[in-house]
């Protein structure tokens, strides 16, 4: 929103379209969600920063049509446009996309693109359409996704390549005619909408799939296993921060600890945990979580 803020006056943003405020911290305080705090910071009459719960509700519509909008530009709103929505714009209505279209259609292509390895990534900008991520592409740029990354960076890499990318977008539809590319649809993958299930970690899988999936789920929503010792007594859900691919050979969902480190076999290879955090409790390095457990783990444990 910055981004196009600076444009003007060659372009103007009219209004801004955000979600509620939510309840924040132990206090509960209703706070707003960045884009709408960025609004009242650039100086938006407060009348022109829209949160409703449904931007397809009437009322919302009519106001927004009021303001004769060219472009529609959307990005990571969390919620679906139907049709009335769509046809806000005289022009187009346009959503910036992290990834490389149709690859990874759906809420969590940052996270698909660590889970299967890639090498690359990116943001493409595409006129929206009823279909979930279908609609032509009129530009796309990438980035190489570096070493190690996690998906809390990757977001933020890509969140600055989406708004030179809606720059880009804006200057190009000016200046006109435009073109967009359809998507082929059988190159298509869905990325789903993550849950705190989805970072729970199956040892039956092979430790460079497991080592991503944790760097898929950080910050949100973390990988996490469940530790039972050899007498049968488990510990509390634990969530695992960081992890190392290692040579070690042992059976999956088996460990054993390795001075500051767990060390735990997989499907293929183990995974050496060097980063934990308890149920309610900081992160912290392995070594810390075992002196301050109460529990000697010098035995075998078994993770499930």
């Amino acid at each position: 929103m910055k981004a196009l803020c600076a444009l003007r006056p060659e372009h103007e943003v009219v209004a801004v379209v955000s979600q509620p405020d939510r309840p924040k911290g132990r206090s509960g305080t209703p706070t707003p969600p960045p884009v709408a705090a960025a609004a009242l910071e650039l100086g938006f009459a407060r009348e022109l920063v829209f949160q409703p719960k449904s931007i397809n509700r009437p009322e919302i519509i009519e106001a927004l049509r009021a303001l004769q909008p060219d472009l529609l530009c959307v990005v990571a709103y969390g919620g679906l446009l139907k049709k009335d929505a769509l046809e806000l714009a005289k022009l187009y209505p346009i959503n910036a996309h992290g990834s490389l279209l149709p690859k990874y259609r759906g809420a969590a292509p940052i996270q698909a693109a660590l889970v299967a390895g890639d090498a690359e990534t990116g943001v493409g900008i595409m006129k929206m359409e009823l279909g979930l991520d279908t609609g032509p592409v009129l530009l796309e740029k990438r980035i190489p996704i570096l070493p190690a990354e996690i998906a809390g960076t990757l977001h933020d890499r890509l969140a600055e390549l989406s708004a030179e990318c809606f720059v880009d977008a804006v200057k190009k539809i000016a200046a006109g005619p435009v073109t967009f590319v359809p998507q082929d649809d059988s190159r298509s993958s869905y990325a789903g909408k993550l849950t705190k299930d989805s970072g729970k970690i199956d040892w039956t899988k092979d430790a460079v799939v497991l080592e991503r999936l944790v760097r898929a789920m950080t910050p949100w929503p973390g990988s996490w296993v469940s530790v039972a010792l050899a007498d049968g007594t488990l510990t509390a859900r634990l969530r695992v921060a960081r992890v190392a691919v290692d040579a070690a050979s042992l059976p999956a969902g088996h460990g054993r600890v390795d001075g500051e480190a767990f060390v735990v076999g997989c499907g293929s290879g183990a995974l050496r945990i060097t980063q934990v955090q308890p149920e309610g409790k900081r992160e912290m390095t392995a070594g810390e979580y075992l002196r301050g457990s109460g529990k000697k783990f010098s035995w075998e444990t078994v993770w499930a």
